[in-house]
């Protein structure tokens, strides 16, 4: 069948293109007629993105469940505190201490993950600050412990650097546990549990020996005598012809106390003198603050003599220091 177009000017001269003896419907692939609503469309179908689920907000701790967060960490701190404190050797304590420094800071990890209760929201980072200071408060106190010699250049002996090992890291976390007390005030306690109680010290830390005790005599006796009044610190006194450490006798006087020295013999002798803290009765020795003074004048064995350890004016007897002995 032969189909006819025609071209139909309008009268606003738009251009219309009419086919006749066409169907009505659009061939496939056809845009739509003008002014009509599309069947299709290319664009993708709007995506709406899902909301973000909100966070849940963190939960404050009631005060019993805060005390129960701090006794805790109290319980798990206190074996590794015996430990330290219950070590038989430097080398245990050693290792002791550094399991305990670790845990220290495991635990303080722990409390900064929690929310304190209301009335303890400015104590809490205090409280972490506490743990924070740990590790430089031991390093402090155990200063001390790590030095070899005491203060009078002798050899420091093993008990006694365990035990300031010891003391200085109970001292440290002492101070721990009064710095979180203090934070947190009355209402919550800190330190009843794990804190340790101070180390036994060894003897001859404050040891001192007996009033009149005559720790050393050599060769014959005689009949001369030194009477000692001594107004100062604890002393040795020593009598020698010319070399203390090779003495005739020496005698222990303590602070504000008399004592005499029989059995002198008849020739002439030197007076020395020694004082300290911490005495050594296995070694007959000051181990710290020493020093080490004579009578200038000698003395003579013929007649019993009186001296006073006392810095006086009218004194009639100088003294000089000395080499230790």
């Amino acid at each position: 069948m032969r189909r006819s177009f025609a071209v139909v000017v309008g009268a606003v001269g738009a251009a219309v293109l009419v086919c006749a003896g066409c169907s009505s419907e659009p061939e496939k692939g056809d845009a739509p007629a003008a002014g009509g609503t599309p069947t299709k469309t290319s664009a993708p179908p709007s995506s709406v993105a899902p909301k973000p689920t909100p966070k849940p907000s963190a939960v404050a701790l009631s005060v019993p469940m805060y005390q129960r967060a701090l006794t805790n960490v109290e319980k798990v701190l206190k074996p590794d505190v015996a430990r330290v404190m219950n070590a038989k050797t430097v080398a245990a304590f050693d290792a002791g201490r550094a399991q305990l420094a670790a845990a220290v800071v495991i635990e303080r990890s722990a409390l900064a993950k929690i929310t304190p209760p209301r009335g303890l929201v400015s104590a809490h980072p205090a409280v972490l600050d506490a743990f924070d200071s740990y590790s430089g408060s031991v390093a402090t106190n155990l200063s001390k412990a790590g030095e070899t010699k005491t203060s009078c250049g002798l050899p420091k002996a093993p008990e006694v650097r365990l035990y300031e090992a010891k003391d200085g890291v109970r001292t440290a976390f002492a101070s721990l546990a009064q710095s979180v007390q203090t934070s947190i005030g009355k209402g919550v306690k800190f330190g009843a549990l794990s804190v340790p109680a101070k180390p036994v010290a060894p003897a001859v830390l404050g040891g001192r020996g007996e009033n009149g005790d005559v720790f050393q005599r050599s060769g014959p006796r005689g009949s001369g005598s030194l009477e000692i009044t001594n107004a100062g610190d604890d002393v040795v006194i020593v009598i020698a012809g010319s070399n203390p450490r090779s003495p005739q006798a020496s005698i222990y006087v303590r602070a504000n106390k008399k004592t005499t020295l029989s059995g002198i013999r008849s020739q002439d002798y030197w007076v020395y003198f020694k004082s300290g803290t911490n005495w050594d009765a296995k070694n007959h020795r000051f181990t710290e603050n020493c020093s080490y003074q004579k009578f200038d004048d000698v003395f003579d064995g013929s007649y019993n003599w009186t001296i006073s350890l006392a810095k006086t004016p009218l004194g009639n007897a100088s003294s000089s220091e000395t080499e230790s002995f």
